[in-house]
């Protein structure tokens, strides 16, 4: 630390002396996200709205340079700034996952029509429910995390955050069983084309893979972070930084490296891929591609 003061701030504020070297690899790796993800999905020419993806790594990576700052002089405004960058940026990759299932909700009406399908399955609803989800728990964990820096509102901060959090995690729930009525009924088949002419012919499969193993993973990071604002800042979770790398930045990364693995631009159309949907036992059918949004 740079001397007594600073250190003295940083016990004060992470109950803990933060470890140096490791936030540096953190802020390497998601440093390395962005731009791996930013030039994937350039290339493939894939919907604008995977941008969110490079652009979370991205802010990931501000927390953890302030996070490094922070191991040399901790001060309040990096204190907070860190806590701006590390606390909300992974709701924008639930954003992804919603997004990504309204589309595929989107294929299945433009084949079939609405239907008889119950409100909570059509793309609009959907889009905009969830989308609105991510909003309000938003302002919730901003409001609340900015309090918690201040020694005088930490503990209504902290309320305020563990009801944004609690919000994120009833809305995961949500769009898991919204996700598993798509994933097991077969209107909802498809095909695509990737950018190279590859066909796709599992691409709802493979789409919902990633949207499954993404979304686990941030109701694992969630209930940690629950669990550590519920405890206090100086409980058994807050007051121990290796909890925090282990379910917090291995849980952001690994979804991460899902959302690399399984592309979800090989899957999901947009305004020039080519697709088809399948209805069981019969032959593909074409249909028009979704606009690129």
């Amino acid at each position: 630390m740079a001397d007594s003061t600073s250190n003295f701030k940083a016990l004060a504020y992470f109950h803990y002396y933060p470890m140096r070297i490791v936030p540096e690899v953190c802020l390497g790796l998601f440093a390395v996200a962005t731009i791996a993800f930013t030039v994937r999905i350039y290339r493939t020419k894939s919907s604008r709205w995977l941008y969110i993806l490079p652009g979370t790594a991205l802010a990931e990576m501000l927390g953890y340079v302030f996070r490094t700052m922070c191991t040399f002089n901790t001060t309040l405004t990096i204190y907070i700034l860190m806590m701006f960058f590390l606390l909300l940026p992974p709701i924008a990759l639930a954003l992804v996952n919603y997004k990504a299932l309204a589309k595929i909700i989107e294929l299945k009406v433009e084949k079939h029509g609405l239907g008889n399908d119950p409100f909570w399955l059509r793309p609009r609803f959907v889009s905009r429910f969830f989308i609105w989800s991510d909003v309000v728990t938003f302002l919730l964990q901003g409001a609340g995390g900015g309090m918690t820096a201040m020694q005088s509102m930490q503990t209504i901060g902290s309320i305020i955050v563990i009801i944004g959090l609690a919000v994120q995690l009833f809305f995961f729930a949500c769009f898991s069983v919204t996700a598993i009525v798509v994933a097991r009924r077969p209107t909802y088949e498809y095909q695509a084309m990737r950018a190279n002419g590859t066909l796709v012919p599992d691409a709802k499969y493979l789409a919902m893979k990633c949207l499954f193993v993404t979304i686990i993973l941030l109701y694992i990071r969630n209930i940690y972070r629950f669990v550590e604002y519920a405890t206090g800042y100086a409980g058994p979770v807050a007051s121990r930084e290796w909890i925090f790398y282990v379910f917090d930045f291995t849980m952001i990364f690994a979804a991460f490296i899902t959302y690399f693995i399984l592309f979800l631009g090989d899957y999901i159309p947009n305004g020039t891929s080519i697709l088809r949907l399948q209805e069981a036992g019969s032959q593909d059918m074409p249909l028009k591609s979704i606009e690129q949004q």
